[in-house]
């Protein structure tokens, strides 16, 4: 029987491994994610972290959702290589190296913020915006006066007024374009680059390029998001520098491996960034072409 594992259990990974268990009722279907809880709404990231809505708000299933459903949820698994020749994915559990076999690889791995390489990048009190996890942690750490933001992407703006309404000081460091009229109080852009981040236990400062020192209790990496995908490499799935590369229906250059969401673009068209509903909307066409292949 044709076994289907998908990678990535956001909105594009949930929404086909439920799908396609609507419309196969049969087939194997196991779901690997690196985050350590079920499906949460990413939508509502800056209310949680804003501690407008309590933890157990964020989240779309119950605990038992993916076992009600006779899904194989396997959380807390990075996955590190595939080896599409002898149909092998293989993930870390823990310390432990572990493999899975399928017949059907569904990529679903979205998107990651690079972090830059500063002196101190990895110091506690830095965080992106890529998982719960972290969202979980950062709440912790905004207790204090300043908080500084290296990069900026389509977020920046939202979540300067998250730390407006906190009554923190924020600022931005970035050499894109912002409109200053947009932000709200006590944000300040700063043209330049960050070269050290100064703490001892945590930060408590960042460095610029010119030498200057200014105080920050949490920094968050806000660039250029990249697909995840170094599972990929050493493997003849196509892939450009933003995206996983599918047809029309979904179907990589490898006839059993598919992919959708942010991770993916259609060969020969521009990459963008894809909303909520489209992913959603992509997913499903995701299955319907897969149960067209494996029947359903």
């Amino acid at each position: 029987m044709n076994k289907v594992v998908i990678i990535g259990a956001s909105v594009a990974g949930h929404t086909v491994a439920t799908a396609l268990r609507e419309g196969n009722k049969d087939c194997p279907i196991a779901l690997i994610t690196e985050e350590a809880f079920v499906f949460y709404d990413r939508r509502r990231s800056f209310d949680y972290l804003d501690g407008k809505i309590k933890e157990k708000e964020v989240f779309c299933a119950s605990p038992d959702f993916y076992q009600a459903k006779n899904i194989n949820f396997l959380k807390e698994r990075k996955v590190v290589s595939v080896n599409t020749g002898k149909r092998l994915g293989f993930f870390k559990n823990g310390e432990k190296r572990e493999s899975i076999e399928y017949d059907f690889l569904v990529i679903c791995s979205g998107r990651k913020t690079p972090l830059p390489e500063i002196d101190g990048i990895n110091k506690q009190g830095v965080f992106t915006l890529d998982s719960l996890k972290e969202l979980k942690e950062a709440r912790h750490h905004l207790s204090g006066e300043s908080v500084c933001v290296i990069g900026s992407n389509s977020l920046t703006l939202e979540f300067a007024k998250v730390i407006a309404a906190r009554q923190k000081e924020l600022k931005i460091i970035t050499d894109e374009n912002i409109d200053i009229a947009l932000l709200p109080e006590n944000t300040e852009i700063i043209n330049t680059r960050v070269v050290e981040i100064i703490g001892e236990s945590g930060v408590q400062a960042v460095k610029f390029q010119e030498g200057k020192i200014v105080s920050a209790s949490v920094v968050f990496v806000m660039g250029k998001s990249k697909p995840s995908v170094d599972f990929l490499k050493d493997t003849p799935v196509e892939t450009s520098e933003e995206a996983v590369l599918v047809d029309e229906d979904m179907r990589s250059n490898i006839s059993n491996i598919f992919s959708c969401g942010s991770v993916c673009c259609v060969k020969g068209g521009d990459f963008k960034l894809k909303s909520w509903d489209q992913t959603s909307a992509e997913s499903r066409v995701l299955v319907d072409n897969l149960i067209k292949t494996i029947g359903g």
